[in-house]
């Protein structure tokens, strides 16, 4: 594992888990058992209160509507809509209403019973300890004992002899109750999971309109609910009709709010959740609490995997990360997919964020599997600390995607912003964000390195170089932008607008009447594009130039890194009449064999051979040496980086095909190399015929 140069204070240590991602949990035989017979239990409670009822001196018009209030709050306890998918948050009440009603019908104990019994048999279900079993049992009760006392108080009267509430004074007074009860429930609830269950505090939430609207139609719906329920069965049944729809669409709702905030892919929050949760915790943030950290977390050579598995296996790559990330934070951190193949996270504790960073360069690190495949995916981490990196959450992430861009300069590392030590990676992030406009706006422009026989001095080609003239920041040169286009995507976009105006620019010199060739560079990545050839053709009958004056430079790095592909795209390119050559030759790790299975037409020697070989013996063979072989091959040779008039006539001697360089001419415009080719030969030279070993 490669670690940071950035200064890591010690990190907190951190609790290993289960590199496969969270366990799941599995639910056992025995709490199942306990749940089924507390229901059995709570419907034989329910028979005996109804013998009781139809037993006593005043037999079923006492309890009736009592027991059907129970049988709903019963059906609706038993499965309730939570505040949280897969119904393992606090359930929302949407049986309130019910329950109050229940409350003010009488008796008490019935209230009770039907609410604690299903809290039981949820948490016994989820296989919860005993401790957890009671705290949950006892909030539950909390909300309908105070609603009891409050109507007591209100009304003058005990809930339990079953006030009538037909006069429409005393709904305020069920209002308030169920108020009261549904806060105190609410306050016991979070003192429990902050107290007892030593729950961690929630960081993602759901969108609260439709809850607070659900919460308010339920309460409102109390006096009636109640009124109804003294009406009869049938006039309960017309309200719950209407209370039903509404609940249904609320929780619909709700559902539609969580997803907003979830990735659909992995179910981790998105990055609107992330962003949401960060300023809540920069907003809660005092001084004696700690501040937040965030991580930027970004797999290198995603793209390559999606271009070569496909994206299903991709997608399932993508889910392993999310659930490995799952497992290294901490119980109170959050985990978010950004898009992509990239992930944020959220540490409330900013000191475990750059210590929770290198673990997951560690975890990563390892091969992920996929069916009978193992994948690597190593990542790079960013990091950024609050407040000193940001204070809002929007400012704490751009830093965290600074320090991500730092720790992508070396594959699989870990990075902390470095405030002013990153001021060059903000002005790279910007000038990112500008070449995609630059390439519509026609900022990008290209200049030409004219390329001469050394034996004769005759102009036969030039290479395109692309340029960008920023319109605020002037001039910026190809090494600052070039790799930004590669790693961004971009880089296709570019190559379309200088095979555009490299061709354009071919017509006008063939019009004037010279030949001269034209080298256009292509990026390691469009070498595995299938549709580069087609691109090709297009601008090729657009300017009306032959196939044959285009000479498509790729680098060695660009053969190795997919030769499959690249045979296949070099051999349509060829196809076409297009001359394709390899540049840059030397400084990378092709091999020999490369060159004959790709059958490219030209060989460019790197100018770090070619400069210097007059005094420098070791080079000169080199030099030699592979002008030699790639003669005896068939190939055209072009020697780069030619700085005086002895190294032009050592090529010549060598035979050498064509020199480039600072001796031939620098860069220059579309015009300038239409004069160079009228000052050195009326009539443009051919483009030298590459010697077959045969024929030599």
């Amino acid at each position: 594992m490669q670690r940071s140069t950035a200064a890591f204070v010690a990190p907190r240590p951190l609790a290993r888990r289960s590199p496969r991602g969270p366990a799941r949990r599995s639910r056992p035989v025995v709490p199942l058992a306990a749940g089924l017979l507390a229901v059995a239990a709570a419907v034989g409670v329910l028979a005996l209160a109804a013998l009781a009822a139809l037993a006593g001196p005043a037999p079923w018009d006492a309890w009736r509507f009592s027991l059907v209030l129970a049988l709903v709050v019963l059906v609706a306890e038993s499965r309730p809509v939570t505040r949280r998918a897969g119904g393992r948050g606090e359930p929302l009440p949407v049986s309130w209403g019910f329950l109050v009603a229940l409350v003010a019908l009488g008796p008490l104990s019935l209230a009770l019973l039907v609410r604690a019994v299903p809290t039981a048999v949820r948490h016994l279900r989820r296989g919860s300890g005993p401790q957890v079993v009671v705290v949950a049992v006892g909030t539950s009760l909390v909300g309908v004992l105070v609603c009891g006392v409050v109507l007591d108080v209100l009304l003058g009267a005990p809930a339990a002899d079953g006030p009538a509430l037909r006069d429409p004074t005393d709904w305020p007074s069920v209002l308030v109750a169920g108020a009261a009860g549904l806060i105190a429930q609410g306050l016991a609830h979070s003192a429990s999971r902050r107290v007892v269950v030593r729950s961690p505090r929630r960081l993602v939430r759901a969108g609260s309109a439709s809850g607070l609207l659900l919460t308010l139609a339920v309460l409102a719906s109390a006096p009636v609910v109640v009124v109804s329920a003294e009406g009869g069965p049938w006039l309960l049944l017309l309200v719950c009709v209407p209370l039903s729809v509404m609940l249904v669409s609320a929780a619909v709702a709700r559902r539609h709010e969580r997803r907003a905030l979830v990735d659909d892919l992995t179910g981790l929050p998105n990055r609107d959740a992330l962003l949401a949760a960060t300023a809540r915790l920069l907003r809660a943030g005092a001084a004696p609490a700690p501040a937040p950290g965030l991580l930027v977390v970004d797999l290198d050579h995603f793209k390559d995997v999606n271009d070569t598995l496909g994206h299903p296996v991709g997608d399932v790559l993508l889910r392993e990360v999310a659930g490995r990330l799952t497992a290294q934070v901490p119980a109170d951190a959050v985990v978010a997919r950004l898009g992509g193949d990239e992930f944020g996270l959220l540490v409330p504790d900013g000191l475990q964020a750059e210590g929770l960073a290198l673990a997951v360069v560690e975890e990563m690190s390892r091969p992920l599997r996929v069916g009978d495949l193992q994948v690597l995916l190593p990542a790079s981490v960013g990091v950024a600390l609050a407040p000193q990196h940001g204070t809002s959450a929007p400012s704490l992430l751009r830093s965290a995607d600074v320090a991500l861009y730092q720790a992508k300069q070396v594959r699989g590392r870990a990075c902390t912003y470095a405030g002013r030590r990153d001021v060059n990676s903000i002005e790279r992030l910007r000038l990112l964000g500008d070449l995609g406009r630059a390439v519509d706006r026609g900022e990008l422009f290209v200049r030409y390195q004219p390329q001469v026989d050394p034996a004769t001095d005759a102009v036969v080609g030039a290479e395109a170089l692309v340029r960008w003239r920023h319109p605020e920041l002037g001039p910026v040169g190809p090494d600052r932008f070039i790799p930004l286009a590669e790693r961004s995507g971009l880089v296709a976009g570019v190559t379309a607008v200088v095979l555009d105006r490299a061709l354009a620019d071919a017509a006008r010199w063939h019009a004037a009447g010279f030949a001269p060739s034209v080298s256009v560079n292509l990026s390691a990545r469009l070498l595995t594009d299938h549709d580069l050839p087609g691109l090709v053709a297009e601008v090729l009958r657009r300017h009306r130039v032959a196939a044959s004056a285009l000479v498509l430079e790729i680098t060695e790095t660009g053969i190795v890194s997919d030769p499959e592909r690249a045979r296949a795209v070099v051999r349509r390119l060829r196809a076409l009449g297009c001359s394709v050559a390899v540049d840059d030759y030397g400084t990378g790790q092709a091999s020999l064999t490369y060159l004959t299975d790709l059958e490219v037409d030209e060989l460019k020697i790197d100018r770090s051979f070619v400069t210097g070989m007059i005094q420098d013996r070791a080079r000169a063979v080199i030099v030699r040496s592979t002008v030699q072989m790639a003669r005896e091959l068939g190939l055209r040779v072009v020697a780069e980086g030619v700085t005086d008039a002895p190294t032009q006539r050592a090529l010549a001697a060598l035979g050498c095909h064509t020199a480039q360089g600072e001796h031939v001419g620098g860069p220059m415009s579309a015009d300038a190399v239409l004069d160079l080719l009228r000052r050195r030969d009326p009539r443009a030279a051919p483009l030298p015929v590459p010697v077959s070993p045969r024929t030599e």
